[in-house]
Formats: structure tokens, C-alpha cells, sequence
């Protein structure tokens, strides 16, 4: 393990900087590792120890797993960052075209970051799937008819960018996709499940158009 946990980034650093070994990275930075049952060798001529790149498997597997926590912390810091802000995370929602902005948040070099808007010919369907659900109580089998019979766009392949068809899915995917509401909104699924709805991170305005 390493001493002198005061040091923030060690883990990152000994696990991706430079050529060195680790070992010689931790050293670097101030730390040390114990945990070898592996005896130093010994310089022939002067029969002092001599560093070992040779660090056990159990200290390359913690730190290693250090870095790997302190990258999805950065990550989900980031990503909470951008949503609170009113920016888009992830797939965007049927209804809407990205548009890419550039920040410049005080003291970091200038980034992109994707806004939604409307699409006037798909906003329609999402308008007519919310109605016929609320004021029709239309179940989703018959929103899909509905929305085949008037001839609305049916949602893009993801992989291709073609026009696809509707399913039962898709229209559900308008229906739970908290992102109509005008906010933007993240972390409602973790590892695949379903995530508290008190746990989502929201923006603090409404961002987009409904």
C-alpha cells in the first residue's frame, strides 16, 4: 500500500505517468509502498540495495483500483457539472437536434457542450403521444397506431441515422423520458437499474423547449 495519502493523485499519476516503474513513480512523488515480500537485490560491487521495479500484484491491484474510483468521481463530477447547467448527456431524445455550443468557464480553456432543440416535425409526435396518454388514456399499442396512421416520423437508427418504425419501446422511451419536461436530467440508471428518482441530478432551470 502507499504512504503519505495526503498527496492527491498519486494513484493516477503511478498508474499512467511517464515510462518509470511504478515503483519508481510512487517514489517520485514522496510515497512509499510496502507490502513485498520480495527481496531487494543488491548491487554486486557495492553491496548496497538497489531500487526494485518489481512491485507486488496485490499493491498494483489497489492502486490500480485507486485510479479507477478516482476516474469515475472525476467522471460523475463532470457530468453533474454539465447537467446543472442545462447541458445534454447521453442519447438525445426524439423531438430534438443538438446544438453544439462553446463555454468558457472561468479559468479552463474553452470547451463544447451540446444544447437540444426542437425539431418542428418530430416535436408533433411527442406533442400528440403526451395528449393522446393524458387526455385520451391511450395505452402505448394504441399511441403507436396512432402515431402510424397520421404518418409522424418514426425515431432514427442510432447506428445508420435511417428512419426507423414504431414500437410499443419507442413511444414508452418518449413517455419516461424526463427530458420533455424542458430540464435536462441524469444518473437514472447505474450499471444498467433503475436509479431513486430522489438520487437524479437535474438542471436548475428549465434549458430547452417542451
Amino acid at each position: 500500500m502507499t504512504t503519505n495519502p495526503n498527496l492527491d493523485g498519486v494513484a493516477r499519476w503511478a498508474a499512467t505517468a511517464g515510462r518509470r516503474s511504478l515503483a519508481q513513480r510512487v517514489a517520485a512523488r514522496g510515497a512509499r509502498l510496502f507490502g513485498s515480500s520480495k527481496r531487494r537485490p543488491t548491487d554486486e560491487r557495492s553491496g548496497l540495495a538497489t531500487d526494485s521495479s518489481e512491485v507486488p500484484w496485490a499493491v498494483r491491484q489497489r492502486v490500480l483500483r485507486e485510479y479507477h474510483t478516482a476516474t469515475l468521481a472525476q467522471a460523475r463530477r463532470g457530468s453533474e457539472e454539465m447537467v446543472r447547467a442545462g447541458f445534454n448527456t447521453g442519447a438525445v431524445p426524439y423531438g430534438y437536434r443538438p446544438r453544439r455550443v462553446r463555454v468558457s468557464p472561468s479559468g479552463r480553456r474553452p470547451r463544447w457542450r451540446t444544447r437540444l432543440v426542437i425539431e418542428p416535425g418530430e416535436a408533433i409526435a411527442v406533442k400528440l403521444t403526451f395528449r393522446w396518454r393524458t387526455e385520451a388514456g391511450l395505452d402505448t399499442g394504441a399511441i403507436r397506431r396512432h402515431l402510424i396512421d397520421a404518418r409522424c416520423p418514426a425515431p432514427r437508427d442510432p447506428e445508420t441515422g435511417l428512419e426507423g418504425v414504431w414500437t410499443r419501446a419507442a413511444v414508452r422511451a418518449i413517455l419516461c423520458n424526463p427530458k420533455y419536461t424542458g430540464r435536462q436530467v441524469w444518473g437514472r440508471r447505474h450499471h444498467g437499474r433503475r436509479v431513486p428518482r430522489a438520487q437524479w441530478v437535474w438542471s436548475d432551470t428549465w434549458v430547452h423547449r417542451r
